[in-house]
């Protein structure tokens, strides 16, 4: 996080788990830091998601970019989604109105991120909060799953 443009952080929502910002890096890669606020519930987050995605990759999964963990501070940060999540285009006036081919793309793209979860992956990992809040869309629309603070790992041996 240290790498981090501070002086260019801008937040762009709030949520139960503490809030999200717009910012980028040194280089201008463009991020999205997620804080985890309350030291207990944001721990747990912080490790579910931080062993859920660190290591995956997926074009229809938000990438980890790197996280902090310094005292009771809990940054994780990733790829900025410049068009904002589903919810906000299907629920909401002020968001672009999506055609049915978009909308069929997009189903198909978390489709798609949920079987490389659930099949694909070292360990099986189920998300377990899967709504349109959890699914930002890049600058192409494309759905990236994101909010994996409450998934589990699972061994493939498991029923």
């Amino acid at each position: 996080f240290t790498a981090c443009n501070k002086k260019v952080f801008r937040e762009v929502g709030a949520r139960s788990f503490g809030s999200v910002f717009e910012g980028s890096l040194s280089n201008s890669t463009a991020i999205a830091v997620k804080r985890l606020d309350g030291l207990r519930q944001g721990e747990k987050k912080f490790r579910a998601e931080v062993s859920s995605t660190g290591f995956i990759q997926h074009v229809n999964l938000v990438k980890l970019i790197g996280f902090c963990c310094q005292g009771d501070r809990r940054l994780l940060v990733y790829e900025y989604m410049p068009n904002g999540s589903l919810d906000s285009h299907l629920f909401q006036s002020n968001g672009m109105v999506l055609d049915w081919t978009t909308r069929y793309k997009i189903a198909l793209g978390v489709v798609r991120g949920l079987a490389y979860l659930h099949s694909s992956c070292q360990d099986c990992i189920i998300h377990y909060d899967i709504k349109p809040e959890n699914i930002p869309l890049d600058g192409s629309s494309t759905p990236k799953a994101v909010d994996f603070g409450v998934a589990k790992l699972l061994r493939r041996d498991f029923s």
